[in-house]
């Protein structure tokens, strides 16, 4: 299953897990974690499509995550103030895992349109892997004509 993923660094870090309908796979709070047992954490649920941060600049132990995961980044043009989050997590007290899970939705939603587009579609192919190649910046068009999902590099010739 891919993830979307939110970091909450600190000496409390937080972390959400949405899967690619934008629905809550996990979430918490781990006390002195380093990026190995985040890594660690996250991928007993799934492989993450994209990893979210709260805060612009996304801090620099978010961005180490995502290149774990070799994923992009998003973050908000400008940093989320703490009631956009609070409305965001309702029902979390929390608050590493409110601003871990409002970095996920935020980044959700950024893709929820083309994500609820491949529902809509009628292929054989794997919807959870298209989904993930759409966010990973490969054209519906090329996977739907190919049925490749990785990114096809070009090749030098001589």
């Amino acid at each position: 299953m891919h993830l979307i993923i939110g970091i909450d660094p600190g000496i409390n870090v937080g972390y959400a897990a949405l899967n690619l309908d934008g629905k809550l796979i996990t979430c918490g709070c781990v006390r002195d974690a380093n990026e190995e047992d985040i890594v660690k954490l996250i991928s007993r649920f799934g492989i993450p499509s994209i990893t979210g941060s709260d805060v612009t600049p996304p801090p620099n132990f978010v961005s180490k995550i995502a290149a774990r995961f070799n994923v992009k980044v998003i973050f908000p043009k400008e940093s989320m103030q703490t009631d956009q989050k609070k409305k965001i997590a309702k029902n979390i007290s929390d608050p590493h895992t409110r601003d871990a899970y409002s970095a996920a939705v935020k980044a959700y939603r950024f893709y929820a349109n083309r994500l609820r587009q491949i529902d809509k579609l009628e292929t054989n192919l794997d919807k959870d892997k298209l989904k993930h190649a759409i966010i990973q910046g490969i054209p519906i068009g090329q996977i739907i004509k190919t049925g490749n999902y990785k990114i096809e590099k070009e090749r030098n010739r001589t």
